[in-house]
């Protein structure tokens, strides 16, 4: 197992500015998928809260037959 790992750092290190290249670009990547990761759950996140603060709130109580009775204006 000692070999595999010394042959394939040896092989990764051949040509550093090849590694480097797939190292920067895999960074930039991880970085923007997290980025845009927060901006979506900080959009959800304000949403839900508008939704609580300017409506009915996390709790609403209406009658049993409530349903039934939006229909009938």
């Amino acid at each position: 197992m000692q070999l595999f790992l010394t042959l394939a750092w040896r092989n990764i290190w051949r040509n550093r500015r090849r590694t480097l290249i797939s190292m920067s670009s895999v960074l930039f990547a991880v970085m923007l998928a997290i980025t845009f990761y927060s901006m979506e759950k900080g959009a959800y996140d304000r949403m839900i809260e508008s939704m609580v603060t300017y409506s009915t709130g996390y709790l609403q109580v209406q009658d049993v037959l409530f349903p039934e009775m939006q229909w009938h204006y």
